[in-house]
């Protein structure tokens, strides 16, 4: 048996390391608003939301839902 998995799966980025990079799409956003740049806030509260170390309380977590759904919205309006 192959000790190795066959499956490629994307590195783990720290929770940290996102909201890091969450805040500066969201200042990068801010000097220049794009739905490129939309779409990757979204991405990356994607990512943060689906982290299995992103235990915020439930009212937080909502927060974050809300703010997936109004980048979303802001990238299909272009």
């Amino acid at each position: 048996m192959n000790p190795h998995s066959s499956t490629l799966t994307e590195p783990q980025i720290s929770t940290d390391i996102l909201i890091g990079l969450l805040r500066s799409l969201l200042m990068q956003y801010a000097r220049t608003p794009s739905p490129v740049i939309a779409g990757n806030i979204a991405n990356c509260l994607d990512r943060l939301l689906s982290h299995p170390r992103f235990d915020e309380p439930p009212r937080e977590r909502c927060t974050y839902l809300y703010m997936r759904t109004y980048w979303r919205l802001v990238e299909s309006l272009g």
